[in-house]
């Protein structure tokens, strides 16, 4: 486990905090598999051959953009109407609600920065009351694509309506797109290893720390009020 005193000196350090939505804030596809929702884009598509395999529905939507497929907008919007229906069922996190209002306390300002889309998110920070604390939530959009994870442009974007440096921020997420995100823009980043074998992957990217608890995030000694 990273001592709390380095999860104290990067909290101190960071102005802004930008958190990934899929793993650190909840587990969006907990009642609606993720797998099952890339088939079910792979089977709409008619020609499946030609999308990823895989089981995460984003890259489904990602890599087909990269590779200028056809009706590719219609492939997203079907994915953000699963996703929107996703995470009325989805699990959060634990202690995630009480970091994002610790942090909030403390003077941080908070974003989201993610690949899901933005409707899915602001139906859920809103639904639970935390976009109170959470603002801007910048997810995919249709003609944004190119722009997910892992390149930079959403962290960016958060941090230009925070008016805060890349170097004075820091995202928390659990994939190694994430850590690539915040790498390029320049920012700090915390990887949570919230699955066996994660936290070593997250380090060889380039981590600058790593946590397997979103608890983590508050149980440093008290940070800086800023």
């Amino acid at each position: 486990m990273t001592p709390a005193s380095d999860v104290r000196e990067v909290l101190r350090a960071a102005r802004s905090v930008l958190l990934d939505f899929d793993g650190p804030v909840c587990q969006v596809f907990a009642g609606l598999p993720a797998r099952e929702v890339a088939q079910r884009l792979r089977r709409a598509y008619g020609d499946a051959t030609r999308l990823d395999q895989g089981d995460d529905p984003l890259e489904v939507v990602r890599v087909a953009s990269l590779e200028e497929l056809p009706r590719v907008d219609a492939l997203e919007s079907m994915l953000t109407e699963l996703e929107v229906a996703a995470v009325e069922l989805a699990a959060p996190t634990s202690h995630a609600e009480t970091v994002i209002k610790a942090l909030h306390a403390a003077g941080h300002q908070l974003a989201a920065v993610s690949n899901n889309s933005t409707s899915a998110l602001k139906r859920y920070f809103t639904s639970r009351g935390l976009d109170t604390y959470v603002s801007p939530l910048i997810g995919r959009e249709a003609i944004r694509l190119r722009q997910m994870k892992p390149a930079p442009d959403m962290l960016l974007l958060a941090l230009e309506a925070h008016g805060v440096p890349p170097r004075s921020a820091v995202l928390v997420g659990d994939s190694v797109s994430d850590i690539q995100a915040a790498h390029a823009a320049g920012a700090m980043s915390i990887g949570y290893a919230n699955k066996p074998g994660k936290a070593g992957r997250l380090l060889e990217a380039g981590a600058t720390l790593v946590i397997e608890d979103m608890a983590d995030l508050v149980r440093a000694p008290k940070a800086e009020t800023r």
